[in-house]
């Protein structure tokens, strides 16, 4: 949601939504402000960086040959149908005002703000300017505590926001048999070794592994698969598989995932599928010999953790994300357009669009200049 052009009166959104400030007008240090929370100019400069940014990325997704900030002209450019400086003003107010937003729910529902949390990124990113990291930002006009809040710490108080509100005693809990019958709908646990039929030759040709190679396959992932039925575990086959292929780590992967959204090989997505909970199989497919193995959601489903210990886990937390993000997200929009807050055109006048690009420019060109220069 970014502001319209600085060319352009602010469009009138109606006295519910937005309060126009008719005094301080000379006043450029803040952008837009509620009640409780004012943007200061450095946080209305990060929203049009950021946008510009983005509408840098949405001209080369649309573009055969890359937008060059440092010679190309981004004000005749359009995205989506607007002029391009338009569309940066509009995505930047839109991001300020989500931000305005969620800090406004965190107080109406009572939720305090983490300082030591705030202080240690504001610290960390500290750290960044101070070692000159970050020399675009203060090119710009964007302080170190300033990024720090938009950038870190804002995201900690939207998930604050969202745990509150989803959480099991919140006004929008997402219930745990709720969460578990999403979690035993969506996902699968499954456990697969694969070996390639194929191997290339001294001269980089993929020929046909061995005679021996290949029977070895064949018969060890069928002697894999009775013992699965018969009830041992993955990990007793991960040991066997390492001893008979004389390997310090086995290629098999254990996974609890959404198979559609797995990567996986439709016809061993298939596959597994097709499986009965604990049981397990064989199957070729495109050269690869697969032994695949599906567990029970069930079992996984009861000792489900409210937090992963490890990335890549699955968690309470990651389903509920995935069960009400949308909805969160809808929810924050209907509560901004209900926001009340004035804005200070002197400010966005000011800090405009134009003024953003072409500090990038600027900057780009003299890395431009200083990279040519050190080749």
């Amino acid at each position: 949601m970014r502001l319209k052009s600085i060319l352009k009166p602010v469009a009138v959104i109606g006295a519910a939504a937005m309060l126009v400030s008719a005094s301080g007008c000379a006043d450029t240090s803040w952008s837009l402000k509620t009640q409780k929370k004012t943007l200061t100019n450095g946080g209305w400069i990060y929203y049009t960086y950021d946008a510009a940014n983005e509408a840098i990325s949405k001209i080369n997704e649309d573009s055969e040959q890359e937008f060059d900030i440092t010679k190309d002209d981004l004000s005749s450019k359009k995205i989506e149908g607007k002029a391009a400086y338009d569309w940066i003003y509009d995505t930047a107010k839109k991001n300020a005002l989500h931000f305005l937003t969620v800090d406004k729910l965190c107080r109406d529902n009572k939720l305090d703000e983490d300082k030591n949390a705030k202080k240690n990124i504001v610290k960390t990113y500290q750290g960044y300017f101070d070692a000159g990291y970050m020399d675009i930002y203060k090119d710009l006009g964007i302080g170190a505590e300033t990024f720090a809040e938009l950038l870190g710490y804002s995201s900690e108080r939207e998930k604050q926001l969202f745990d509150y509100l989803y959480g099991s005693e919140g006004p929008k809990a997402v219930k745990d048999d709720e969460l578990t019958k999403y979690f035993k709908e969506k996902y699968t646990t499954y456990y697969y070794i694969p070996y390639s039929l194929k191997t290339t030759d001294e001269n980089q040709n993929e020929v046909d592994i061995d005679d021996e190679t290949h029977d070895k396959v064949i018969s060890s992932f069928a002697k894999y698969a009775k013992d699965l039925n018969e009830g041992k575990t993955t990990d007793e086959i991960d040991d066997a598989y390492k001893t008979d292929f004389s390997v310090e780590t086995s290629a098999g992967v254990k996974q609890t995932a959404i198979l559609e959204d797995s990567g996986l090989p439709e016809e061993l997505q298939k596959a597994i599928k097709e499986l009965d909970d604990k049981k397990a199989a064989v199957k070729t497919i495109d050269n690869t010999h697969y032994l695949i193995y599906k567990g029970s959601i069930d079992d996984e489903a009861k000792t489900l953790p409210e937090e992963a210990d490890e990335v890549g886990d699955i968690s309470k937390h990651q389903i509920r994300h995935e069960m009400k993000d949308d909805d969160f997200k809808s929810y924050i929009d209907e509560e901004q357009k209900k926001l009340k807050y004035e804005v200070n055109d002197a400010c966005l006048s000011k800090y405009s669009v134009s003024r953003t690009v072409d500090i990038m420019k600027s900057n780009a060109q003299k890395t431009a200049s200083e990279n040519a220069a050190a080749d």
